[in-house]
């Protein structure tokens, strides 16, 4: 004879040990959620700090070394590093040997070392593309640009003065070199060929299909332009674009757009903006909203109640990372990981090994490989996590 599932439950035993196993389930449910992934620094290359072409070369101020890149790109096991003393682009594998030269070297070649004979005014950012494209942000050099001021001293400073007006960002282009070491384009904030220079840019990044996303300053607001392969200008997105969908009417409170990322494919945006209370200036919240940019819909995916969590970056497989400082922990940051809806799915924390002061910063690539820099022992260490 069949026993039915409810004379099943009846039975005393059953009835005692049911709850018991519903509960477990719902507590298993929400530690998945809020699982902690520990990743850890691999050394994956370094490069040595000196005077000659086949390194790094850089300013010694009382033994600290200056004028160091805080990241660098990485493509195809070649690590390409900004020397921003000598104008040139060095790509080292990861062994630490020099196997080209992008730019003028000033110096006279002692070794026979390949040179990519492009002139660059003062460096700025740099990434490459998956097709090993190479994307340089070159300013204009000091001597090109026309002023009536003296040249300042910068040793003739008081110790901590600072300035209260605003300077004007150096105005720069952004070259792409080929594979074949070839300038390819020169392009201005209105695409290649255009005539309107970049003034101040904050993120550079490298997409698919060799698109270009530069999140620069124009007219006075924060922009994200994208360009295609040709460096034509494909799209240009700011926080006028969101405004109507933010629900900032009144005034209750005042908003500002932290910052605007492209997912690689260039098919949508992330935009992320803080709200502040206009009165006492106190941290409201902060909205993710995304942009899809062939339909021009906008989504409310994401809100944010602790300032310290802030947008970091949209991977390829539509999920995105939220970077939350652990202060409490001190040498550790967590990602939180959330999905296309914005669901909080899981969490990667970094753990930086001490004194974490000799850590630069923290970037990702087009592969989604996360990297850190630190300087030590007269070397640049460039590390990835895992």
């Amino acid at each position: 004879m069949q026993i039915s599932f409810i004379s099943k439950v009846q039975h005393p035993v059953l009835r005692k040990y049911i709850p018991i196993g519903i509960l477990f389930l719902v507590l298993l449910g929400s530690c998945s959620k809020f699982r902690v992934d520990d990743y850890n620094p691999y050394l994956y290359g370094r490069v040595k700090l000196g005077k000659e072409l086949k390194e790094l070369q850089v300013n010694i101020v009382n033994r600290v070394p200056t004028n160091v890149p805080n990241q660098v790109a990485v493509a195809s096991g070649v690590i390409y590093i900004p020397d921003f003393e000598q104008s040139l682009i060095k790509a080292f594998n990861s062994d630490g040997d020099l196997k080209f030269v992008i730019g003028t070297p000033k110096d006279k070649q002692t070794e026979k070392i390949k040179t990519y004979n492009i002139k660059l005014g003062r460096i700025g950012l740099v990434t490459v593309s998956d097709g090993d494209d190479v994307f340089v942000q070159s300013r204009v050099l000091k001597e090109d640009v026309k002023t009536d001021k003296a040249p300042e001293n910068i040793f003739a400073k008081k110790s901590g003065e600072f300035r209260t007006e605003a300077e004007e960002a150096v105005p720069s282009v952004i070259l792409k070199i080929n594979d074949s070491g070839k300038l390819a384009q020169t392009i201005y904030a209105d695409g290649a060929g255009g005539s309107i220079p970049f003034g101040y840019i904050e993120r550079m990044d490298a997409g698919n299909s060799d698109l270009l996303f530069v999140y620069h300053r124009a007219g006075g607001e924060m922009r994200l332009s994208i360009f295609d392969e040709a460096g034509k200008l494909k799209q240009k997105v700011s926080a006028e674009d969101f405004k109507d969908s933010l629900n900032t009417s009144g005034d209750t409170f005042t908003w500002y757009v932290d910052s605007i990322l492209s997912h690689a494919d260039g098919d949508y945006v992330l935009g992320s903006f803080s709200f502040y209370e206009t009165k006492s200036g106190r941290f409201k919240n902060r909205k993710i909203l995304r942009y899809d940019l062939k339909e021009k819909r906008i989504t409310p995916i994401k809100e944010i109640q602790d300032p310290s969590e802030t947008l970091y970056w949209a991977l390829s497989n539509d999920n995105f990372f939220i970077w939350e400082t652990e202060v409490e922990e001190g040498n550790s940051i967590r990602l939180q990981v959330h999905d296309e809806d914005g669901n909080h799915v899981n969490n990667i924390r970094l753990n930086y090994p001490p004194p974490r002061g000799l850590w630069r910063e923290t970037w990702m690539d087009t592969k989604d490989e996360i990297y850190s820099m630190k300087i030590k022992a007269g070397y640049l260490e460039i590390h990835k996590w895992k």
